[in-house]
């Protein structure tokens, strides 16, 4: 087809090197930031604002609950263990989101100082995170990082350290989906 016409070999040639630039440029290579994996900040969503509790069939008292107010300048999250006080409690700010969907993600939370878990194998470092998914007007799947091998926490020591760690890639070593109950909306 060149040699039939000259003039479009110029166009030929411009129009292959752009193709190819526009595929490497879709291209990710292995290692880099920025891909599926990467935790992109976002907000946290509206919804997930409010009081979430999982209760027991037969009882009055949550098993599990999860507060997430709305204060200036960052959100807070309270999570009590068990209906009372109980060595897996704790509360801090809301420093960091990554929605993975409308309705999944992670929130990573910086511990209050004074009110950081007292469990010995959940008192490693000052950042924790807390992934959800399922996320609807009145339920949602809410689950602490945990090192599903030894049940410790997987806390970090910095925020930066943190949303490098809890990433959807490995939500599955930190999160049993399969044990998480869905805790319902007790108040907005």
């Amino acid at each position: 087809m060149s040699e039939k016409f000259p003039a479009f070999r110029p166009l030929l040639q411009v129009f292959f090197v752009i193709a190819a630039l526009g595929l490497l440029a879709g291209c990710e290579l292995y290692g880099t930031t920025g891909g599926d994996d990467a935790n992109i900040p976002g907000s946290l969503p509206f919804l997930l604002r409010g009081e979430w509790a999982y209760i027991q069939p037969g009882n009055d008292v949550p098993a599990e609950r999860y507060v997430i107010t709305d204060t200036a300048p960052n959100p807070a999250l309270e999570y009590g263990y068990g209906g009372g006080v109980s060595p897996f409690d704790y509360a801090g700010t809301v420093v960091f989101v990554s929605n993975y969907s409308a309705g999944s993600g992670v929130i990573i939370v910086k511990y209050d100082p004074e009110k950081k878990p007292s469990y010995p194998l959940y008192n490693n470092g000052d950042f924790c995170a807390v992934y959800y998914r399922n996320l609807t007007d009145n339920s949602v799947q809410l689950a602490n990082a945990i090192n599903l091998n030894d049940m410790s926490a997987p806390d970090t020591a910095s925020l930066d350290e943190a949303a490098a760690k809890f990433t959807r890639t490995m939500m599955g070593a930190y999160v049993d989906w399969g044990a998480v109950q869905p805790q319902q909306r007790m108040r907005k």
